[in-house]
């Protein structure tokens, strides 16, 4: 009895073995058959030869039924029998968009993704396909912000273009000694700096004399992401082969600011 009971077992355990490497080659095919589905697809100018290309955006969704797109190309046909892939980062819902950044006559072409994560954080591609070529013109980096908690619950803060700005954050006090960033008397615990979030925003803007740049917001947080302080505005223009800041903005969310001396 006990060798009929043992080989049960090893009869049971070899049938779930099999059972689950079943299951996992049926999941694996069936992945395998996800294919690729267009997005968005237009037509224009952007290799300057005066005839519309067609652009695409495709992409290969995560399961069947997603609207993650683990995959993501953008898609030119300069000419018949010519194409242009260019891979993108996973995301959902990649927006085409066109507008000349570089200046050369001829539009340029840019893709907006929205990657999921908490507070809506985005994407973005810049590409110049003059000529039949792809460039890629690389987007706007995040604008230098820095910020600094200090005693009595104030918050220094520096950007381009502005005086730093002295934050007071007096009306979270409570919440923040409770998470021990501060003490009752106002101490600050130990240095902390600012939370600096990626781009949220990164549109398309319309300059003097029809120009075309870019215009983003980045949203500026405290002791954690959801204790937002401020909203960061930015204007950029393509020159000379880089991303050049025009002009910041601030937008405050915390209780009040005020120019340091």
């Amino acid at each position: 009895m006990p060798r009929i009971k043992k080989l049960a077992k090893v009869i049971l355990f070899i049938a779930l073995v099999f059972s689950v490497l079943g299951y996992r080659a049926v999941s694996a095919q069936l992945n395998s058959e996800i294919e690729e589905k267009v997005i968005v697809t237009k037509k224009r100018d952007v290799s300057g030869d005066g005839k519309k290309e067609r652009i695409l955006i495709v992409g290969v969704p995560y399961e069947p039924k997603s609207a993650f797109l683990k995959e993501i190309y953008l898609i030119v046909e300069i000419r018949k029998g010519k194409k242009l892939k260019v891979p993108l980062d996973a995301g959902f819902e990649p927006k085409l968009h066109f507008a000349d950044f570089n200046r050369d006559g001829v539009d340029d072409v840019y893709v907006t993704i929205p990657t999921g994560s908490s507070g809506g954080l985005i994407n973005s591609y810049a590409y110049s396909f003059f000529g039949g070529k792809g460039k890629d013109l690389t987007v706007p980096p995040f604008v230098p912000i820095t910020g600094q908690f200090m005693d009595q619950f104030k918050i220094v803060m520096s950007v381009p273009f502005l005086q730093p700005l002295v934050m007071d954050v007096s009306d979270r006090k409570k919440d923040y000694i409770r998470i021990g960033l501060y003490q009752k008397n106002g101490k600050l615990n130990e240095p902390t700096e600012v939370m600096v979030d990626p781009y949220s925003l990164l549109d398309i803007a319309e300059f003097p004399d029809k120009r075309k740049g870019l215009r983003g917001v980045q949203r500026v947080s405290g002791a954690y992401h959801a204790d937002s302080l401020a909203d960061v505005y930015s204007k950029w223009e393509y020159q000379d082969g880089n991303w050049q800041l025009l002009q910041a903005k601030t937008k405050t969310i915390a209780k009040k600011t005020e120019p340091t001396n």
